[in-house]
């Protein structure tokens, strides 16, 4: 699941899921700029995943990623945050960026250790 809480701006903001290592078109998700014009607002799209290897990505045209910035400075009060997640499991979250954020990871995540004797 890709979650976001958008900033002020959030036709400002967009994303994508891409398969790594696949022939041709690798983007599994997209959305564009514009897509999205809920201030503030808490979006979440589910989709379903094969197991592999991926790379999520966020983008914010105007550069201040999910935060207003003023002279520089971080104003959380405008601010958003984005957060993907697996089964319940957090994968990568965020919102201090300027035009993009990358992560990678695998899927089926690695499950935790047992700690039953």
């Amino acid at each position: 699941d890709v979650s976001v809480r958008f900033d002020e701006y959030p036709t400002e903001t967009s994303w994508d899921v891409q398969r790594i290592n696949d022939v041709g078109d690798n983007i599994v998700v997209k959305t564009y700029q514009g897509t999205y014009d809920d201030r503030e607002t808490l979006r979440k799209e589910s989709m379903c995943l094969e197991e592999g290897q991926y790379q999520f990505t966020i983008y914010d045209s105007y550069g201040d990623g999910l935060y207003a910035y003023d002279d520089d400075e971080i104003n959380s009060l405008y601010g958003g945050h984005y957060y993907v997640t697996s089964y319940g499991e957090l994968i990568v979250e965020g919102a201090e960026f300027r035009y993009s954020e990358t992560t990678s990871f695998s899927l089926p995540l690695p499950s935790a250790p047992s700690t039953t004797p």
